[in-house]
């Protein structure tokens, strides 16, 4: 019988999704799909073996592994960031299934993103995610099933490209202006070949499709619970559901054979955010051996924030993912990262506080699979 594992971040993201879908992959490579059902392009998760380190924004975090990957109804895709990184990791043959509804990302998207957000400042990375997930709502559609036909996509560019001027009308010039700067070098043509050229590295499925050719479904996470369209605070959240909630509907009508779900909820050792936003006031930490920070101050998002972790959010977090799945048997398992940056944390004045009961408790104490330890509750 087949199983599911659950790649959960209790926080506003950056807390180590991919080094644990990585781990969890690693135990049975072969038998593994890891499958995307939030966000899109603009996550990075890094992971670090002894060959490599490398930020997975396009392929899933098991991909080092040679553990394919599947892009739900529920994500986004860039084919000139695909593209790019499927020949970066070429020679670990790379492999995606999109469901034909993935949602696509323009350049266009990405134009609109940044202008806005140059006015807003909610925290934006600036890769046109939200942008591309507002343009399905106004019904403007591109998926990944139009990517193989060339007339329809040029169809679709065109509309979206007539959705946005339409959509400039009611904005400021200084929005006007940022968008037309933004465009000023694009290229449709190098943007079509991206979309042909990809060809080589996914095949059109749905979950169901699936279902029989995997034992180990992995379902990696996008950002945090507390950036949740639902559960986050606006307007500082992402347009994603970040719980389990897409997650659990996809095993709900498509891998009707599981027989065991765990959930691994996600946390640092200390807070982060990064990006504009609340965070709890909690104390200042002070870290060690984070030299090797992937998150760097961006343009759109901005800078890379650290406090101690509060207890209370993550039960707040904990509580809006259990109302997903209340109605399942389910075991839940909490994955605490980064503890070699912060050796004053005990995680056993956390667990106390924590109104959660876990089957099992991990530790990460370095950046690679085998750093993660179980860690012992007795």
């Amino acid at each position: 019988m087949s199983k599911c594992s659950l790649v959960i971040d209790l926080g506003f993201g950056d807390a180590g999704k991919g080094l644990t879908t990585d781990f969890l992959a690693s135990q049975h490579p072969e038998e593994s799909l890891v499958v995307r059902f939030s966000g899109g392009h603009q996550i990075g998760h890094t992971v670090s073996t002894e060959a490599l380190t490398h930020t997975f924004s396009n392929f899933g975090s098991a991909t080092l592994l040679g553990v394919p990957t599947y892009y739900s109804e529920h994500t986004t895709i860039f084919p000139p960031a695909v593209l790019g990184e499927g020949e970066f990791l070429k020679s670990y043959q790379p492999k995606l299934y999109f469901h034909p509804l993935t949602m696509v990302t323009t350049f266009y998207d990405i134009a609109f993103n940044r202008a806005i957000e140059k006015q807003q400042h909610h925290g934006s990375c600036g890769l046109g995610f939200g942008t591309t997930i507002a343009r399905h709502k106004a019904e403007v559609y591109l998926y990944a099933n139009d990517l193989q036909f060339d007339w329809v996509l040029k169809q679709r560019l065109e509309s979206i490209k007539n959705y946005y001027e339409t959509c400039l009308e009611s904005q400021p010039k200084a929005v006007q202006d940022y968008y037309k700067n933004e465009l000023k070098d694009y290229n449709e043509a190098y943007f079509m070949e991206s979309c042909s050229a990809i060809q080589k590295f996914y095949r059109i499925a749905s979950l169901s499709d699936l279902a029989d050719q995997f034992e180990h479904f992995i379902f990696e996470g996008s950002q945090g619970i507390l950036l949740d369209t639902q559960h986050g605070f606006h307007p500082h959240t992402t347009w994603s559901y970040t719980t389990s909630k897409n997650a659990i509907q996809l095993i709900k009508s498509h891998l009707k054979s599981i027989s065991e779900i765990d959930i691994y909820y996600v946390t640092r050792c200390y807070q982060t955010r990064h990006g504009n936003g609340p965070m709890a006031e909690t104390e200042a930490v002070i870290l060690q051996n984070n030299e090797n920070e992937a998150n760097v101050t961006n343009e759109f998002q901005g800078v890379f924030r650290t406090q101690a972790l509060d207890a209370e959010l993550l039960n707040y977090a904990l509580t809006c993912d259990a109302i997903h799945h209340q109605d399942l048997q389910r075991n839940k398992h909490l994955v605490i990262t980064c503890l070699d940056q912060l050796p004053c944390f005990s995680y056993s004045n956390l667990l106390q506080k924590i109104d959660c009961i876990f089957n099992t408790v991990y530790g990460s104490y370095g950046p690679k699979r085998q750093d993660i330890k179980r860690i012992s509750l007795k």
